[in-house]
């Protein structure tokens, strides 16, 4: 086959694959993948409610809800502090 031909097909599956899925088309090309910041957001709210309310539960009925509570507290803070940093990068 003709290495012309075969470059020509292999642009045409990528821009096909760009249109379809453009997060597994980035993914394969080695760019950065990013998460919609507003799923971010609405993962780290659930996320931080969470364990808000495994730390009062815990407080009411058994103490290792308190530590679970707690654990997903410092991961959302985690979460936070690592968003405002790729934040910045950006802008």
């Amino acid at each position: 086959m003709d290495a012309r031909y075969v470059q020509g097909q292999l642009r045409g599956i990528e821009r096909r694959l760009e249109r379809s899925d453009p997060w597994l088309a980035a993914l394969l090309a080695g760019r950065p993948v990013r998460v919609p910041l507003t799923h971010r957001r609405c993962f780290l709210a659930g996320l931080v409610c969470l364990g808000v309310e495994l730390v009062v539960l815990g407080l009411l009925l058994a103490l290792p809800l308190v530590f679970a509570g707690l654990l997903l507290l410092m991961v959302g803070a985690r979460l936070h502090l690592t968003r405002r940093a790729d934040h910045g990068r950006d802008g």
